[in-house]
């Protein structure tokens, strides 16, 4: 248990050990904080001196919590969620958002549409400084320190906030090559070849989500020529005539003629629908709201 204090203490100490204990690292914590890893071992040295409990198991190799820690972050966190949303609030003007923006979105959605928007909007806010993260992984934001993400849906955690932006449609597209040769010249498919179809995959076990006539979802599992996390690269892969792919259909036809698009009978690719996410335990400061809204106007 945390026994009486010895001394004064200092909520900068706290902030610092959230973020070792997050991390479990002194010296990821010193990069996510811009405090040098000697500074962050001393403040939470101070704030261990001053609770009179170890919070930290360190060790050569690695940094654990004590059950003292571990109590202590489970309560303070959400405090100090909350207060940094307060003083994200405060340090906005209503007219005017300032500070940092940390935003992720993925890779070609992000590079194509996200990106841009957000450019010209840090460019009409010069107080505002933005970090943007292209990822198709999952970030966690509260513990990556995020303050927005731009995500495919559905979103399904409880935790964030999902406002709906737009629809983006999706199509299957294959090099002309590979047309004539592996699909005999045809264009339109149908769905009881696609088992057998060679395909570019964003990961192994992918599926295709098709919509039916009644409206109703399927999913299809290709056969995997190649796979690739990178839909730019997935792209590229299909021009050479290396598979199928699913991407969006203003990529497709970006591509001129080097891919065609394909059409399956009885059936259309599933558009992907695009949400901005945000932690639902924060208050949502004027240059998340901000941001959120110009994107929606200038993407």
């Amino acid at each position: 248990m945390l026994r009486p204090m010895s001394g004064m203490i200092s909520l900068e100490d706290v902030r610092l050990f959230a973020a070792v204990a997050h991390h479990l690292s002194f010296v990821e914590a010193a990069r996510r904080t811009g405090v040098p890893t000697s500074t962050v071992s001393r403040r939470v040295a101070q704030l261990e001196e001053a609770l009179g409990v170890r919070l930290l198991q360190r060790t050569s190799r690695r940094v654990g919590l004590t059950g003292e820690g571990a109590r202590l972050i489970e309560r303070a966190g959400p405090l100090l969620d909350e207060l940094g949303s307060v003083l994200d609030r405060a340090a906005d003007r209503e007219d005017e958002p300032a500070g940092r923006l940390r935003v992720t979105a993925p890779v070609m959605t992000g590079a194509q549409r996200i990106a841009p928007a957000l450019f010209s909007f840090a460019a009409q806010h010069p107080r505002l400084s933005l970090e943007l993260t292209l990822t198709n992984a999952v970030v966690p934001l509260v513990e990556e320190g995020i303050d927005l993400a731009f995500r495919a849906g559905p979103v399904q955690d409880a935790d964030l906030v999902a406002r709906r932006l737009w629809s983006l449609p999706y199509a299957l597209a294959a090099s002309p090559r590979l047309v004539k040769d592996a699909l005999r010249g045809r264009s339109r498919l149908a769905r009881a070849s696609l088992g057998s179809v060679p395909a570019v995959l964003s990961h192994p076990g992918a599926a295709w989500r098709l919509r039916r006539r009644d409206g109703s979802i399927e999913e299809v599992r290709p056969r995997a020529q190649l796979c690739v996390n990178d839909p730019r690269v997935a792209i590229a892969a299909a021009a050479q005539g290396l598979g199928v792919v699913c991407a969006p259909r203003e990529v497709i036809e970006q591509q001129g003629k080097a891919l065609v698009e394909l059409t399956i009978t009885g059936r259309t690719v599933e558009p992907r629908e695009l949400f901005a996410v945000y932690p639902s335990r924060r208050l949502l400061s004027t240059r998340v709201r901000l941001a959120i809204d110009w994107v929606m106007k200038h993407r």
